[in-house]
């Protein structure tokens, strides 16, 4: 009776298992207390690495942008300063006003690139705040994060068999029952009216389309990438016959300029300032023309410096310089490799005729400029870039008229000797016009496989392919019209192209 009344009311003894509950109590209290601690520094510790990892790619991104900032100015040679142009990419356009004043090297002091000239590393620390961290012994309420970057120019080629530039005009007509084959892609920026592979209604052009290929005029690609329209869909074909694949595609967007930053010819580029006149060779008078440099002449006893190249045939043998026109209609006619650039006089209309005649011309680049060019500096079109015509600075232009048939390749520094000039910049370059330049190209003739190779490049004018045959060529032009009953055939892959620098993030 006892007990049981102590037990009723609760009644415990000293030792009893009331006091063992409550030491039991404590000691859990403590161990939450304790797991409580770790817990918070765990999340603190997230929260703060998360913090980090954002700061970082925030401070990485404007050493990105830091690096491919300075890299286009050394690219362009601008003259502005890569402190001034770091420090403001990383300040005014990435959010990080406090950030040190950016770290680089010309070239890279450091890692893959080391060295490398046409290259900067740009070594960006920021300060972070800290949330958590802070609060234990010996850690202060800032840390220091930094990011490296390195950016370069590297030459590469255009992927493009055809690419027709000018969003203006029709940028890609076949007509006249012509057939174009091109075995790689048709770039058309044209924004012209008309139709995608589907039937709809495309672009914003009213009075022009952006490719026209007639009911019996057809055009052959790997793909056809086109801004605009096109007038008959089913004409714009696939290259492989075999395949069904979709290759026609509207309503996209333009493609910049793969050639911009493809120098201006200069005389440190390999441009031989010596005018040679107006050389001109017929089936009956071959005339070397007023030569400067005394150098061009007329082939008639052959040694090893002048070798029979035409079967015993006398020829006529021109070599790199400025010329106020060349006209060859017959006879033998020899190029020697290097840049021949084409300086008109003003109120000529036809500044470089090549229309018959048996022409050997391999490892050469044909520039076509205006009557104001200046070959020590390249002035005034090395200020062209990306601009549209009408030029402003009084340039006159010439056309220029080829055979086809004639055998043109274009520079190729493994291949042919420059005498020490450094063309190396124009390698794979055949043809190269100023890009405001507006006369046409034309291009007539049967071609023979390889006969006319390399990259011609006219970024604003127009360029017409009349006849029939097989080019290992790329054009980069304003626009193209292929004529004639024939087809034309046009081989890019796997032949020796112009290349021009691209900016690219490295490391």
């Amino acid at each position: 009776m006892h007990r049981f009344m102590n037990k009723k009311r609760g009644v415990r003894r000293p030792g009893g298992r009331q006091v063992r509950k409550r030491r039991s109590r404590g000691a859990i209290l403590v161990w939450f207390a304790l797991m409580l601690t770790v817990l918070l520094g765990m999340v603190g510790l997230v929260v703060e690495v998360g913090l980090m990892l954002g700061a970082h790619r925030l401070v990485q991104n404007g050493a990105d942008a830091a690096a491919l900032a300075v890299a286009m100015n050394l690219l362009y040679g601008s003259n502005a300063s890569p402190v001034d142009t770091a420090t403001t990419y990383v300040r005014n356009h990435n959010g990080l006003a406090d950030a040190e004043t950016p770290v680089f090297h010309i070239p890279p002091a450091s890692g893959a690139y080391v060295g490398v000239a046409g290259f900067v590393e740009v070594i960006v620390t920021s300060p972070v705040q800290t949330l958590f961290i802070q609060f234990l012994p010996g850690v202060g309420d800032t840390h220091n994060v930094t990011a490296r970057a390195v950016a370069g120019g590297e030459a590469v080629t255009s992927g493009d068999g055809v690419a027709v530039l000018n969003p203006y005009v029709t940028g890609l007509t076949v007509g006249g029952q012509a057939t174009l084959e091109v075995n790689g892609t048709v770039i058309d920026n044209s924004e012209g009216k008309g139709l995608d592979a589907d039937g709809n209604p495309v672009g914003t052009g009213e009075n022009y389309y952006a490719g026209r290929a007639g009911s019996n005029s057809p055009a052959y690609a790997s793909k056809f990438h086109i801004v605009g329209g096109v007038d008959w869909p089913a004409n714009f074909r696939n290259f492989d016959r075999d395949s069904v694949d979709k290759v026609l595609y509207c309503g996209q967007l333009p493609v910049p300029d793969p050639l911009l930053n493809l120098p201006t010819p200069t005389t440190n580029s390999g441009v031989v300032n010596i005018s040679r006149g107006s050389p001109s060779s017929t089936n009956t008078n071959m005339s070397p023309g007023i030569d400067a440099g005394g150098e061009n002449r007329v082939v008639t006893q052959f040694t090893s410096d002048d070798p029979d190249l035409f079967g015993g045939l006398p020829y006529l043998k021109l070599h790199p310089g400025i010329y106020t026109s060349i006209e060859i209609t017959g006879g033998q006619v020899f190029f020697v490799p290097g840049i021949y650039v084409i300086k008109p006089a003003p109120n000529v209309q036809t500044a470089m005729k090549v229309t018959g005649g048996t022409v050997l011309a391999k490892g050469i680049m044909i520039y076509n400029t205006g009557h104001n060019y200046v070959p020590e500096t390249g002035n005034p079109d090395a200020t062209d870039k990306d601009l549209k015509p009408p030029h402003i600075d009084g340039a006159e232009f010439a056309a220029i008229t080829l055979n086809s048939s004639i055998v043109m390749e274009p520079i190729d520094t493994k291949k042919y000797d420059y005498g020490g000039k450094k063309v190396s910049d124009f390698d794979g370059m055949l043809f190269y016009q100023r890009r405001r330049n507006t006369a046409g190209l034309d291009i007539q003739g049967n071609a023979s496989e390889g006969h006319l190779a390399g990259t011609l490049y006219a970024k604003w004018a127009h360029v017409k392919l009349a006849g029939q045959g097989t080019y290992d060529a790329q054009f980069v032009v304003g626009s193209m019209e292929v004529t004639g009953s024939g087809v034309v055939t046009i081989k890019y892959a796997g032949t020796n192209l112009g290349k021009a620098p691209q900016i690219f993030l490295v490391e």
